[in-house]
């Protein structure tokens, strides 16, 4: 069997929502919506853990604070810095200057000395 991707569950969706629906075909489409918002964290989450890009669309900081990303904006150009560090919410106040992808930089093991 297949694995429901996020990308699948909304095009199931999509495709129950443009047509008439039975009992049984209604329910079907209650248990993908709940599905869909659990499929797309997971799939986010393992994004993460593997440090691809993740398109950033605007909003609300993802992660933490401090945690170190590398982000990519609008213009081509690629920074690292901490997350609290960006502006996050596509209102930018130069120009059009905004991020449209992260990717979390895994922390590095350090030794009992706190050396790498």
């Amino acid at each position: 069997m297949k694995k429901l991707t996020a990308e699948k569950c909304s095009q199931l969706l999509d495709s129950l929502n443009s047509n008439g629906m039975s009992i049984l075909e209604g329910y079907y489409c209650e248990a993908l919506e709940i599905a869909l918002p659990i499929l797309e964290q997971h799939e986010k989450q393992e994004q993460q853990e593997r440090g691809e890009w993740i398109e950033w669309k605007g909003g609300g900081q993802p992660v933490n604070g401090d945690v170190l990303v590398e982000t990519k904006w609008s213009d081509g150009s690629v920074s690292r810095g901490e997350a609290s560090d960006w502006r996050w919410d596509h209102r930018s106040l130069l120009s059009n200057l905004n991020l449209i992808a992260y990717r979390i930089i895994p922390e590095r093991a350090t030794n009992q000395n706190g050396e790498q």
